[in-house]
């Protein structure tokens, strides 16, 4: 059995679940198809540039390996034009002109800005309702901006003001009443971290649906948000008509108590405003921590 054919029953058959595969409408997946198939090589003890790329075609549908085929580096060798000598071309010189074929396939145009646009526009959309689609969301804006960030390409300060822009405002104001709690003391115009409103999107859908879907933004009640009940908000539970509660009247309040009322609440303010005089006398750190990013002229 010559060299050709020495591998015929050790790599699988086109088509059989054990074989690579690679679909033109997904060209980030062809570095793993070569991957896949290097792997097989490399149990086959496929060794010679020209089988390499024999087998590199045969995984793929027709108008692919045509493809593949007409490049000049499927050749054994080539001319060089400028000095009409013999170049050979080997397997990886046929490798790295396939993958140049197809934009986002080399990992130095893997992922870009439009790629995040689309992600965070998708989830804004959708509508973010429970931990499964927040999760499926969080998983593909840091695999998007972890490679942005790595190359260069995008900044972590406005990679976290990013993350904020997928999310519905419904979802935000819940989420930034927990941040307000934990994280009291950022900076007023400093955005919070990505770690941050993970940890509080978590604690605001906690209970909610954990499935990750594929389709990762499915929405669910339009208009909604889920409570910590698995109730959207705005609805009401469903119960038996005998166990709603009646509510009683609510009373009426003559003018003259609610005039005692209004007094009270003023000499209570007043008591309050003047705390905080005494507070604020000696050190003012706290006012200006609150006061932070605003008009900083002073009146004539």
């Amino acid at each position: 059995m010559d060299q050709h054919h020495a591998y015929a029953k050790s790599m699988p058959a086109r088509g059989h679940n054990t074989a690579p595969s690679f679909s033109p409408n997904e060209p980030r997946e062809l570095p793993r198809y070569f991957q896949e198939l290097e792997f097989l090589f490399a149990l086959s003890g496929v060794i010679d540039n020209v089988d390499k790329k024999v087998l590199g075609i045969r995984y793929v549908d027709y108008n692919t390996s045509e493809q593949w085929l007409s490049l000049a580096e499927y050749e054994a060798s080539g001319i060089n034009p400028t000095t009409q000598t013999v170049i050979p071309y080997s397997y990886q010189d046929w490798k790295t002109a396939v993958i140049s074929l197809y934009p986002g396939a080399d990992n130095a145009t893997k992922y870009s800005m439009a790629n995040l646009d689309q992600v965070t526009g998708e989830a804004r959309r959708a509508d973010i309702k429970t931990i499964g689609q927040f999760a499926a969301y969080y998983c593909k804006f840091y695999q998007i901006t972890k490679w942005l960030v790595d190359s260069g390409r995008l900044g972590s300060l406005k990679r976290d003001r990013l993350f904020r822009t997928g999310l519905s405002n419904k979802l935000w104001i819940a989420m930034q009443h927990r941040l307000n709690i934990v994280e009291w003391d950022i900076q007023p115009g400093d955005p919070y971290t990505m770690a941050q409103m993970k940890a509080a999107a978590k604690f605001v859908l906690h209970g909610t649906n954990t499935t990750i879907l594929n389709t990762a933004y499915a929405p669910q009640v339009p208009g909604m948000f889920i409570r910590r009940d698995n109730q959207p908000f705005g609805s009401s539970p469903s119960l038996p008509s005998h166990h709603i509660p009646v509510l009683p009247p609510v009373p009426k309040i003559k003018k003259e108590e609610y005039e005692q009322r209004i007094a009270k609440m003023d000499t209570k303010l007043e008591a309050i405003l003047v705390s905080l005089q005494k507070l604020t006398s000696g050190n003012n750190n706290s006012l200006k921590f609150v006061l932070h990013g605003t008009n900083t002229t002073i009146p004539g």
